[in-house]
């Protein structure tokens, strides 16, 4: 399920690649949710509802319902 919300995460920074200022949010929330899918990072759920918020819908639901805690 990490790398089902990486990969939507992924297609709508590319999504946004058009405009510059979502852009600023997108790409580094993207790379803390691959290093979360690494296992290299923890996401806590103020960060899973930011990414609900400007990032991904679909995939930052997924990052809700995953039940790892690492």
């Amino acid at each position: 399920m990490k790398l089902a919300a990486f990969i939507l995460c992924l297609l709508s920074t590319i999504a946004y690649g058009i405009l510059i200022i979502p852009l600023i949010w997108c790409v580094p929330m993207t790379i803390s949710v691959y290093k979360y899918y690494k296992g290299d990072k923890f996401l806590g759920v103020g960060f899973k509802v930011c990414t609900l918020l400007f990032v991904s819908l679909i995939g930052s639901i997924i990052l809700l319902c995953d039940d790892t805690l690492f």
